[in-house]
């Protein structure tokens, strides 16, 4: 979220609250450990985001490049693969009717297609509510980064099951032959989790991509995936899920 986001909004907690509460789990020690390497790792990921130069990973059987830039340090969590991928499908749908639940992709310069956000303001996105969304028209395309984990769970009245109940709504307003595509941190929401894990959601694909360094990710089998931990010090997924909805022609 933005800082022009609604008050009621998710925001992390402050960086001091989460290494104290790190400390109190783990020791102080392991917490300090854990936000110097956090330190040097964003220290040696700053000159990529210059020269531009970075290395790739394979997902789905396609070549992709992770991505670097400085807004919300991306090779340092999951936003290093979810947005080459969502970028990606983007770029297939050229031309049709597209539409993001989230205000993401912007912030990476990708824009020209519809935004529903509930909470951040800016220009061109609409403050709606993704499961009470009606458009006038279905879509080609869906992409949703790391945001329906939130919903029902980071709200003022919580309420975990609407983010399962998003989703579903969301795959009804695809034409035929379109798709939604969705991206979860893996831990974060394990209301979530739980109802991918059993079945629960409409996907037609579901593949994962498991952290295994700093900016190194490779593509998993999601049940093996499920036992990873999500990094609340640095608000950093260490495995992702990656979903999608096709609307059968």
């Amino acid at each position: 979220m933005s800082p022009e986001a609604d008050e009621a909004a998710y925001v992390p907690p402050p960086p001091l609250a989460r290494v104290r509460l790190r400390a109190r789990e783990r020791g102080v020690g392991r917490a300090v450990r854990e936000m110097a390497t956090w330190c040097a790792g964003y220290a040696a990921g700053l000159p990529v985001t210059v020269a531009g130069s970075r290395p790739g990973f394979r997902f789905g059987g396609r070549e992709y490049r992770f991505l670097y830039h400085r807004h919300g340090f991306t090779w340092l969590n999951e936003r290093a693969v979810e947005v080459p991928i969502a970028a990606r499908a983007l770029a297939d749908a050229h031309g049709a009717r597209v539409l993001e639940v989230g205000n993401v992709l912007a912030h990476y310069g990708y824009r020209g297609h519809t935004v529903i956000d509930k909470y951040e303001r800016g220009a061109g996105v609409l403050n709606v509510d993704a499961l009470e969304y009606s458009p006038s028209e279905p879509y080609d395309l869906i992409v949703s980064v790391s945001t329906l984990e939130h919903v029902g769970w980071d709200e003022t009245v919580r309420d975990p099951p609407r983010a399962e109940r998003s989703i579903g709504a969301l795959a009804r307003h695809l034409r035929v032959g379109g798709t939604l595509l969705v991206t979860v941190p893996v831990g974060y929401n394990p209301v979530l989790d739980e109802a991918i894990r059993a079945g629960r959601l409409p996907f037609s694909t579901l593949r994962a991509l498991r952290r295994t360094g700093r900016t190194a990710w490779e593509e998993a089998e999601p049940a093996d995936v499920w036992d990873v931990g999500y990094d609340q010090l640095l608000c950093a997924a260490n495995a992702v899920l990656v979903g999608t909805v096709d609307r059968p022609e």
